[in-house]
This record gives structure tokens, sequence and C-alpha cells, in this order.
């Protein structure tokens, strides 16, 4: 980068919660930031919020896009240097309930999509010798709780191709980052939750019942970070000159994946099936619990 010249960033789901908040914050440190959706209508509402931000449009699941797009920044700025692949989303729904055309949509945004973006701007950093590339996976990513299967494959899938990639990108310079957020206060649940609708009004399921009342769990956390807390974190990723491999935001995250490693993953799996509901569809359970409505209704 010659004397001068600000740092320039591509922010993928830039439309709300961890990307906008990302674009903003980087724009705010001086990057010339290209904050980018999956439709232009999506960022529109970023128009204007700093000279140093601009808007695109790039669909991650469109191939074609991604090229354009990333084509479009070196076009404009004729480099990238940080890249935040943001983009992404989750699909509720136990595994038994999720048919192979929601499970190839979820990994075509959160894996595919991460993936044709690292792919299109490697040759440029290459050339520059430098770049940092951030791919935004989840606690998730290392720890797979009932009915968030495919979201967590995703993640997890995620991770293993960063860890690949983070290799083979260091001798020209390069560093890839995995960044695992917790529970984040974001519209993330929303999206979740229409893009869940017709596996969620099975009423056919097994788990039919257990959804009703777990997803308020999911999508209603008590407590969580910020979506700025996680763009402070990825401003000081892409400020660092040898950052580490992996990152998560809060030190209680560190902790409960700690805790993952200690406790027996028969305790975990009985917390987790409790919090959830799932021990409600055993048997017993659902005979007993048949047997108290039965007599509330006669």
């Amino acid at each position: 980068m010659t004397a001068g010249t600000h740092p320039v960033a591509l922010i993928t789901g830039s439309s709300s919660g961890i990307g906008e908040a990302t674009a903003t914050t980087l724009a705010g440190l001086g990057y010339r930031v290209f904050a980018s959706g999956r439709a232009l209508e999506n960022v529109e509402h970023l128009r204007g919020r700093s000279p140093s931000l601009e808007i695109m449009e790039i669909d991650v699941a469109d191939e074609d896009s991604v090229r354009r797009g990333v084509q479009r920044v070196l076009d404009a700025a004729g480099r990238i240097d940080v890249v935040v692949n943001n983009a992404g989303f989750a699909i509720f729904g136990a595994v038994e309930d999720l048919d192979r055309e929601a499970l190839r949509r979820q990994f075509e945004v959160n894996v595919f999509g991460a993936m044709s973006v690292c792919r299109a701007v490697l040759p440029a950093m290459r050339r520059q010798r430098s770049g940092c590339i951030v791919n935004v996976s989840s606690l998730a990513g290392r720890i797979s709780p009932p009915l968030l299967g495919a979201y967590c494959a995703s993640k997890f899938a995620l991770e293993a191709l960063s860890d690949s990639l983070r290799v083979e990108a260091r001798p020209f310079g390069i560093h890839v980052v995995v960044l695992e957020p917790g529970a984040t206060l974001t519209r993330f649940p929303d999206r979740a939750m229409a893009e869940s609708a017709n596996v969620l009004a099975n009423t056919d399921s097994i788990y039919a019942s257990v959804y009703r009342g777990a997803l308020a769990n999911y999508t209603t956390p008590s407590t969580g970070v910020s979506s700025k807390d996680v763009a402070r974190r990825i401003a000081h990723i892409v400020r660092t000159r040898h950052p580490a491999a992996r990152y998560r935001v809060r030190w209680y995250d560190t902790l409960a994946l700690a805790l993952t490693g200690i406790l027996p993953q028969r305790v975990l799996d009985f917390g987790v099936s409790r919090w959830i509901g799932l021990q409600e569809l055993r048997p017993g359970r659902q005979r007993n619990s048949q047997e108290r409505n039965g007599a509330r209704n006669s």
C-alpha cells in the first residue's frame, strides 16, 4: 500500500447486524469500505453514512455476482486489503426434518459463498503480498446443539476450510482468521425463523411440540454481545500485525467452549435436552402428558 492511501475492506452481509456495524466501524477508522448485500436495496440505508463507505450488491450464492463485485472493488480501489465474510443465515429444524434442498441452501451461502469470495480475492492479495480474510463463524462452529444441525454443520465446514486456507495463504503474506461470536443481539434469529417456516410449520413432525417452546430459547437470548462488540473485535483483528487463527468476542464464550471439553458428553447432552424440551418426547413422558391433558378435558 502506498503512503497516503487508505486500506480497502470488502464486507459481505452488510444489510444489518454484524456486517453493518463492521462497515461503519472500519469506515470510522479510515478504511475505504465496500459494504455489500444480497440486493442493493438491502444496503441502501448505509448510503451517505460515511464518505469512505460505498454500497454494492454481491449475492454470495451466485458465483458471477461474486466475481463482478470483487472486480468492481479492484477497478475502483486497485486493491483489497481486508475481506470480512459475514454473509450467512441459519435454518432451524431437527436433522430428520431437513430435506436435501434445505441442507444445500444452508451450505450454499455459509460455506460455498464464503469460499467463492476467498477464491475471487486471493489472486489480488497474492500480487500485493498482503491481506487479511476474516471468516465469521460462530461458537456453533465448535458446538452443535439440537435443532441447529444444518447451521452448525455449515460453520464446522467453514472452519475446516479456513484452517487449510490459512496455511496455504500464509507464504503470500495473507492472514486467514476465524471469528467465533457467541450469542449476538441482532435480527439474525428473525431471518432464521423466516428461512425455517416450512420446517417449523410441519405439524406431522415428531418434533412439532418441541419447536413451539424451544425456539424461544434460541431466538430471544437473555444475554449476548452487541453487533458493535463483534465489529470492534473484527477491527482489532484486521489491524493486528500477526493475528491468531481464531478469536472469540467475550471471555465467557471461551469459558463455555472450555467446559464442553471438560464435562462428559452425556452430561452436556442431558442438560441441553432438558433446556430444549426434548426430554418430553420420551415415551413415558408423552403418555403422562396425554393422560394429564385427557384428565383436564374430561
